[in-house]
This record gives C-alpha cells, sequence and structure tokens, in this order.
C-alpha cells in the first residue's frame, strides 16, 4: 500500500509562506487587499463629493469622480493580471462619461472577471469584509457632514497610500462590527 502523500493538485497555489511562490502570493494579495480597500474609499466619495460640488447626483457625476480620484499607486503593486483587468474595467467608465458605453456598474459591483480574479488570489469573500473594515477606520457618525466625510475618506486613502494604515492580513477572520454607521454603496 503507497502512503498518502500531501500534495496539492498544480491548479492550488502554494499557501506556503516559506517558499518564494508562497512568498510572492501573499505580497500580491496584501496589494489587492490594500487596492480593494482605497477603491472602496473611493467609489464611496461621490455621494459626498457631488453635494459638496452642488450636483446632481447623476451617475456621469459619481464615475468623474471615481476617475478623478481612482486609486492608481495602489492598482501599480497589484499583479500585472489584476492590473490589466483594472485597467479595462477603468476604461469602461471613460467610455461610459464619453458616451460609449451604455450599462455601468463596476466598481459597484463585482462582475464574473474580477471574482474571478479574487477567487485566484484567495480573496473572493474579502470585498465585504474590507468594506466592513474601511468603515470602522473611518468611524462615522450620522451628523457627519458631507465635507467631514469627504475630507475623512481622502486623509484615510492617503494613510493607505503612504503605507502608514495597512489591511489587516487576517481580515478574512474579523468579527462583524458591532457599531458605526455602515458605509453603503450608492
Amino acid at each position: 500500500m503507497a502512503a498518502a502523500q500531501d500534495i496539492a493538485p498544480p491548479a492550488v497555489p502554494d499557501l506556503n509562506r516559506d517558499t518564494e511562490e508562497g512568498r510572492v502570493r501573499e505580497r500580491n494579495r496584501k496589494e489587492i487587499r490594500s487596492f480593494l480597500a482605497q477603491l472602496c474609499l473611493v467609489r464611496n466619495l461621490p455621494s459626498f463629493e457631488v453635494i459638496i460640488r452642488g450636483g446632481n447626483g447623476l451617475a456621469t457625476e459619481f464615475y468623474q469622480v471615481i476617475l478623478e480620484e481612482f486609486p492608481e499607486n495602489a492598482l501599480k503593486r497589484c499583479p500585472a493580471d489584476f492590473q490589466e483587468l483594472v485597467v479595462v474595467k477603468k476604461s469602461k467608465i471613460q467610455e461610459f462619461l464619453d458616451g460609449l458605453e451604455k450599462n455601468i456598474v463596476w466598481p459597484y459591483m463585482a462582475d464574473e472577471e474580477v471574482a474571478a480574479l479574487l477567487f485566484k488570489y484567495g480573496l473572493k469573500d474579502e470585498e465585504e469584509r474590507i468594506a466592513r473594515w474601511v468603515t470602522s477606520r473611518l468611524g462615522f457618525r450620522k451628523s457627519d457632514t458631507p465635507a467631514f466625510k469627504a475630507r475623512r475618506i481622502r486623509e484615510l486613502k492617503e494613510e493607505m497610500e503612504a503605507g502608514k494604515v495597512v489591511v489587516p492580513e487576517n481580515i478574512g477572520e474579523a468579527e462583524e462590527m458591532e457599531d458605526g454607521e455602515v458605509m453603503e454603496d450608492v
């Protein structure tokens, strides 16, 4: 009888941090988490920024703010396949603003392509957890003004860009938030 072997099939990525492949995978996961957290901030900024600017709340106003504040630096640190997909998704936003694209949901909702890539990096279920973590970091109160909220979102984004604030590695194990206003995407 042959001894059982502890060998993962080739399609399963190396989770061992003691190997170069495992370290690269963890670094990629960290950078994708950071990008997703900053994207969460950016996609929620328009709901406050449009009010400050005196806008009408049109989708074009929202997507314009997203393009202005897009976390380019965080994206540049992500793996190439992730970058390529996000660049395509981002170009769809510009096409929408130019009147060339009619239906657009990203970055407000992950589509199948984004979900598949998140699955590849073992981050399939982390977007919602990251959003809760971002919400808890912001600590908004209902009485906070749109200007305060927009300023705080930008501050947290800058802190993340500078590496002063890092999305916890164990965010997947994070407890449900108990208090605080949950930031809902518009």
